[in-house]
This record gives C-alpha cells, sequence and structure tokens, in this order.
C-alpha cells in the first residue's frame, strides 16, 4: 500500500496523540458511568424480576385460550436494562470511531468517513447478488478516491421480515462487508455475476434469480469452487481468469468467510464479504484510549479491506472496452488473458 509507506505506525500514532489524550478524558468519564449502571443493575433486577414476572403470569392468565398469548414484559425489562447499562461503552466506541478514523482514512487516499453512513441500495439492488431482504442497517462507511478509483465500503446488514400469527421477527441474510467501486467512465458491456459453487436447487435458484446464463469457463478446479453467470460470455472470460482461483480461496480464509459473491455491471463493481467480524472497533473501556495497538489495529484493518481494490485489477476491464471501441476485439471474438495476468477480482 503506497499510501502506508508515508508514515510509521510510530509516526501516525505521535501525530494523533492529542486527540487521543482528549479521548482518553472522554473514556475515564464513560467507564466510571458505566461500573456505577453495572453495579446497581444487580440489585436493580433483583427487585424488578419478581414484579415483572407476576405481571407476564397475569398477562398468560387473561390470555389462555388464545393461539398469540404474549407475556414477554421480563425479558423486555432485562433486555432494556442492559442497553442502559452497556450505553456508556457504545457512547466511547462512537467517540473515538467519529474521532480517528477519519484520520486513519486519509493516509489511503481522498476518503471521508461516517459512523452511520451507508451505500444506497439503488446502488447495490442492480449487482443481482444483493438477497431479498426487508431491512438494510449499516455503519462504518468510508467513501472517496482510492488510487485514483471511486469507492465506498461499508459494514452492512440485511435482515428478512418473518410473521407468525402476532410475532414478527427478523432473520439476518447477509451480514459483513460490502466493498463498491465505480470505473470513472467505462461501463462493462455485459453484467456477470461470481457466486459460491452450490449445487441441485441452489444452482437452479441462483440462475433464476440473476436472469443471466452459466458461463462456460475453462477451469474446471476454479467451476468447482465458483459459478458464474453472464449474458457476455465473452467478457466473462476476460474478467473471470482462471488464476484468480487461488486468490480468491485466499481472500476467503483471511476473512474467514463461508461464501462471498461479486458483480461486474454498469461501470461498477461491488463485493459481498460475510463476516461475522466486527470491523473498526476500539479496544475494551478497560484499555486506554492512548493505547498504540487499537488505532494501529484499525489502521491494518482498512488496508487490508482496501487491499482487495488492488486486487480488483478494474484497468483491465478498461482495456477490454479500449479494444472492442477500437475494433481489435469484435463483439463475439473470445479474449485470451495474457500468460500470468494478474487476477482480474479479489
Amino acid at each position: 500500500m503506497e499510501q502506508l509507506r508515508d508514515i510509521s505506525d510510530q509516526d501516525f500514532h505521535e501525530s494523533v496523540r492529542p486527540r487521543l489524550e482528549q479521548l482518553e478524558l472522554v473514556r475515564q468519564a464513560k467507564r466510571a458511568a458505566y461500573l456505577f449502571r453495572r453495579k446497581i443493575a444487580i440489585p436493580l433486577a433483583a427487585a424488578l424480576i419478581p414484579v415483572c414476572a407476576l405481571v407476564d403470569w397475569m398477562l398468560l392468565r387473561l390470555q389462555s385460550g388464545s393461539d398469540d398469548s404474549v407475556a414477554g414484559i421480563t425479558i423486555a425489562m432485562l433486555g432494556a436494562l442492559y442497553y442502559w447499562v452497556t450505553q456508556p461503552r457504545r457512547e466511547y466506541a462512537k467517540a473515538y470511531k467519529t474521532d480517528i478514523l477519519p484520520q486513519i482514512a486519509r493516509l489511503f487516499g481522498n476518503l471521508s468517513y461516517q459512523v452511520d453512513g451507508k451505500i444506497p441500495m439503488s446502488d447495490l439492488e442492480p449487482s443481482k447478488i444483493i438477497p431479498f431482504h426487508n431491512r438494510y442497517k449499516s455503519e462504518d462507511c468510508f467513501t472517496g478516491t482510492y488510487k485514483g478509483i471511486r469507492i465506498t465500503l461499508s459494514e452492512i446488514h440485511l435482515e428478512r421480515r418473518e410473521r407468525s400469527g402476532k410475532r414478527t421477527t427478523y432473520t439476518t441474510v447477509f451480514k459483513g462487508l460490502a466493498v463498491l467501486v465505480a470505473m470513472p467512465r467505462e461501463k462493462f458491456y455485459g453484467h456477470t455475476v461470481l457466486m459460491e459453487n452450490v449445487s441441485g436447487f441452489g444452482k437452479w435458484f441462483q440462475k433464476q434469480s440473476t436472469g443471466l446464463k452459466h458461463a462456460d469457463l475453462v477451469d474446471p478446479e476454479f467451476e468447482k469452487a465458483f459459478d458464474v453467470f453472464t449474458n457476455d460470455q465473452v467478457e466473462a472470460r476476460y474478467l473471470i481468469d482462471p488464476a484468480m482461483v487461488e486468490n480468491l480461496k485466499t481472500m476467503r480464509d483471511a476473512y474467514d468467510a463461508r461464501t462471498f459473491s461479486a458483480a461486474y455491471y454498469k461501470n461498477q463493481v461491488l463485493v459481498l464479504l460475510p463476516s461475522k467480524h466486527n470491523y473498526f472497533e476500539p479496544a475494551n473501556i478497560e484499555v486506554p484510549a492512548t493505547d498504540s495497538q487499537s488505532i494501529i489495529s484499525m489502521k491494518e484493518e482498512l488496508g487490508h479491506i482496501l487491499s482487495l481494490v488492488d486486487r480488483l485489477e478494474v484497468y483491465d476491464a478498461v482495456s477490454l472496452h479500449a479494444a472492442r471501441q477500437d475494433g481489435r476485439l469484435p463483439p463475439g471474438e473470445e479474449l485470451q488473458p495474457a500468460p500470468g495476468r494478474v487476477a482480474n477480482i479479489l
């Protein structure tokens, strides 16, 4: 990462030390509030649980015979109590991220940071890899240019609503990172998506949901791991080079992701990377804000994610566009990638 070589971890830590020292005062105040709330939570819960349990029992008696009996006062009370106790920790984490992550973002290019920002769903849905959902949450959004390429990345959480009688629950259909890269001018001729390989009904459902045809690639090992669907076989063969197989496996292992997907559409490339890890979080509230490891870990996380963009090689797509524009590659003519060419994505 060229931008990271301009400043060492130690120098960067020293450059933001005044901000960290101010955050340390915030941490101490929030820690004191958290410890106080935790101290009184146990006797408070001990006093409230019997009362709430009695109310629940009475509600169940009143609703006896109903198929939709609901009594959750005790659970709701405990949830509210937990939220109240842990609120100072969340407030400290938000203050830390709001102050420090913009400083880290500027190390990598012209990037800005919004703690509650999100990628517009109108940019994501046309990719054909966004699962059906009813609720969209997002946090830790970085937007701007990285090495001359427009990029937006964010942690996103997609949930599907399920109803049973009067009860409504939400099931997670995707939780992880979304990385959206936009080329400055050129557009892809077709629409190509890459998904984790599935068999039977799953493969049929993938094809139906995308409305694209299965791409016939030349690497059987690749096709054991991933499925590619496209409406432009020539472009798909150029974009999905067999050399990318090892890169994809390495990326999957590095992020501990069970499945992931990518899409080339319009002038954009979208990568969805499922992950249980919560990115860009400061250290525990017990750790001083001036501790260098927390800020260095955040910087390394952002650098690691941005390395995906380096592997996207979107300029290869620009080369394909130029080749077709000047007649060197007529539509329908197969373009064979040069031996040893770096993988086009991931």
